[in-house]
Protein backbone atom coordinates (compact mmCIF):
# COMPACT_ATOMS: atom_id res chain seq x y z
CA UNK A 1 0.00 0.00 0.00
CA UNK A 2 1.35 3.60 -0.72
CA UNK A 3 2.21 5.76 1.89
CA UNK A 4 3.04 9.12 1.03
CA UNK A 5 1.74 12.25 2.72
CA UNK A 6 5.19 13.93 3.00
CA UNK A 7 6.25 15.50 0.24
CA UNK A 8 9.19 14.00 -0.44
CA UNK A 9 12.45 15.67 -2.23
CA UNK A 10 12.36 15.41 -6.59
CA UNK A 11 15.09 13.01 -6.66
CA UNK A 12 12.85 10.17 -4.87
CA UNK A 13 10.81 7.38 -6.08
CA UNK A 14 7.66 7.10 -5.06
CA UNK A 15 6.11 5.18 -2.42
CA UNK A 16 6.89 1.59 -3.00
CA UNK A 17 4.39 -1.35 -1.40
CA UNK A 18 5.63 -2.23 2.12
CA UNK A 19 4.33 -4.50 4.22
CA UNK A 20 4.79 -5.96 7.85
CA UNK A 21 7.16 -3.66 10.37
CA UNK A 22 8.45 -1.66 7.47
CA UNK A 23 4.79 -0.50 6.99
CA UNK A 24 4.34 0.46 10.35
CA UNK A 25 7.42 2.18 11.12
CA UNK A 26 6.86 4.22 7.52
CA UNK A 27 3.18 5.38 9.00
CA UNK A 28 4.91 6.39 12.80
CA UNK A 29 7.77 7.95 10.94
CA UNK A 30 5.23 10.13 9.33
CA UNK A 31 2.94 10.65 12.05
CA UNK A 32 5.84 11.12 14.30
CA UNK A 33 6.90 14.05 11.66
CA UNK A 34 3.91 15.94 11.28
CA UNK A 35 3.31 16.05 15.55
CA UNK A 36 6.68 17.16 15.66
CA UNK A 37 6.42 20.06 12.54
CA UNK A 38 3.10 20.84 14.03
CA UNK A 39 4.58 21.30 18.04
CA UNK A 40 7.91 23.12 16.42
CA UNK A 41 4.72 25.81 14.85
CA UNK A 42 3.16 26.06 17.92
CA UNK A 43 6.40 26.51 19.82
CA UNK A 44 7.44 29.35 17.01
CA UNK A 45 4.04 31.10 17.12
CA UNK A 46 4.54 31.24 21.65
CA UNK A 47 1.84 29.09 21.78
CA UNK A 48 3.61 26.33 24.44
CA UNK A 49 0.50 25.65 26.32
CA UNK A 50 -0.91 24.18 23.52
CA UNK A 51 2.30 22.49 22.77
CA UNK A 52 2.17 20.76 25.65
CA UNK A 53 -0.73 19.31 24.89
CA UNK A 54 0.54 17.20 22.60
CA UNK A 55 3.36 16.16 24.27
CA UNK A 56 1.09 12.78 25.23
CA UNK A 57 0.60 11.89 21.84
CA UNK A 58 4.31 11.98 21.13
CA UNK A 59 5.30 9.83 23.91
CA UNK A 60 2.67 7.23 22.65
CA UNK A 61 4.58 7.68 18.77
CA UNK A 62 8.12 7.86 20.04
CA UNK A 63 7.80 4.44 22.49
CA UNK A 64 5.80 2.60 19.66
CA UNK A 65 8.28 3.99 17.39
CA UNK A 66 11.33 2.56 19.15
CA UNK A 67 9.88 -1.01 19.68
CA UNK A 68 9.03 -1.00 15.78
CA UNK A 69 12.53 -0.12 14.84
CA UNK A 70 14.01 -2.75 16.93
CA UNK A 71 11.65 -4.99 15.35
CA UNK A 72 12.48 -4.19 11.75
CA UNK A 73 16.13 -4.43 12.30
CA UNK A 74 16.20 -8.00 13.84
CA UNK A 75 13.80 -8.60 10.37
CA UNK A 76 15.75 -6.02 8.22
CA UNK A 77 15.35 -9.15 5.38
CA UNK A 78 11.43 -7.95 5.13
CA UNK A 79 13.00 -4.93 3.35
CA UNK A 80 13.78 -6.69 0.41
CA UNK A 81 18.29 -6.57 -0.51
CA UNK A 82 20.57 -3.22 0.35
CA UNK A 83 19.15 -0.60 -2.22
CA UNK A 84 16.12 -1.62 -2.85
CA UNK A 85 13.11 0.81 -3.08
CA UNK A 86 11.53 -0.18 0.07
CA UNK A 87 14.72 1.30 2.32
CA UNK A 88 15.28 4.27 -0.24
CA UNK A 89 11.61 4.93 0.94
CA UNK A 90 12.24 4.65 4.38
CA UNK A 91 15.61 6.28 4.64
CA UNK A 92 13.92 9.55 2.53
CA UNK A 93 11.12 9.43 5.28
CA UNK A 94 14.14 8.96 7.54
CA UNK A 95 16.13 11.87 6.68
CA UNK A 96 13.09 14.26 6.33
CA UNK A 97 12.17 13.21 10.37
CA UNK A 98 15.63 14.23 10.79
CA UNK A 99 15.28 17.40 9.70
CA UNK A 100 12.25 18.20 11.82
CA UNK A 101 14.06 17.01 14.86
CA UNK A 102 16.91 19.25 14.10
CA UNK A 103 14.53 22.32 13.64
CA UNK A 104 12.79 21.38 16.94
CA UNK A 105 15.81 20.62 18.79
CA UNK A 106 17.02 24.29 17.77
CA UNK A 107 13.69 26.14 18.83
CA UNK A 108 13.62 24.17 21.59
CA UNK A 109 17.11 25.14 23.03
CA UNK A 110 16.62 29.05 21.78
CA UNK A 111 13.95 28.92 24.16
CA UNK A 112 15.62 27.48 26.76
CA UNK A 113 18.22 29.42 26.48
CA UNK A 114 15.82 32.97 26.27
CA UNK A 115 13.45 31.98 29.59
CA UNK A 116 17.68 31.15 31.72
CA UNK A 117 18.23 34.67 30.31
CA UNK A 118 15.27 36.32 32.04
CA UNK A 119 14.89 34.29 34.88
CA UNK A 120 19.05 35.68 35.61
CA UNK A 121 18.35 38.88 34.95
CA UNK A 122 15.18 38.94 37.08
CA UNK A 123 17.36 37.22 40.21
CA UNK A 124 19.95 39.77 39.58
CA UNK A 125 17.72 42.52 39.61
CA UNK A 126 16.14 41.41 42.86
CA UNK A 127 19.40 40.91 44.29
CA UNK A 128 20.47 44.17 43.36
CA UNK A 129 17.40 45.87 45.05
CA UNK A 130 17.56 43.83 48.08
CA UNK A 131 21.52 44.41 48.52
CA UNK A 132 22.18 46.70 51.30
CA UNK A 133 23.57 50.07 51.90
CA UNK A 134 27.56 49.54 53.66
CA UNK A 135 28.08 52.79 54.75
CA UNK A 136 29.99 54.56 57.69
CA UNK A 137 29.24 55.01 61.49
CA UNK A 138 29.74 57.71 63.65
CA UNK A 139 33.50 56.73 64.74
CA UNK A 140 34.22 56.55 60.40
CA UNK A 141 34.11 52.82 60.70
CA UNK A 142 32.22 50.95 58.03
CA UNK A 143 28.62 49.84 59.39
CA UNK A 144 28.21 45.65 59.72
CA UNK A 145 25.45 45.53 56.95
CA UNK A 146 22.03 44.46 58.42
CA UNK A 147 20.64 41.18 57.52
CA UNK A 148 18.75 41.64 54.31
CA UNK A 149 15.51 40.17 52.81
CA UNK A 150 15.85 36.99 51.44
CA UNK A 151 16.01 36.96 47.63
CA UNK A 152 15.47 34.63 44.17
CA UNK A 153 17.96 31.89 43.64
CA UNK A 154 19.57 31.46 40.17
CA UNK A 155 21.53 28.84 39.41
CA UNK A 156 24.28 29.02 36.84
CA UNK A 157 23.87 25.45 36.06
CA UNK A 158 22.94 23.56 32.62
CA UNK A 159 20.19 21.08 33.30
Amino acid sequence: MPLDPLPLKPNTVEAPIITGHGSQLAKLTISLTELISRETELLKDRKPRDAQKLHGEKSRLMAEYRETLNRVRVNEHTLGPKGSNERTYLKDLTDTFREVLRDHARVVLRLKSVSEGLIRSVGEEVAKRNRPVVGYGKNAAAQPAPRGRPTSLALNQVI
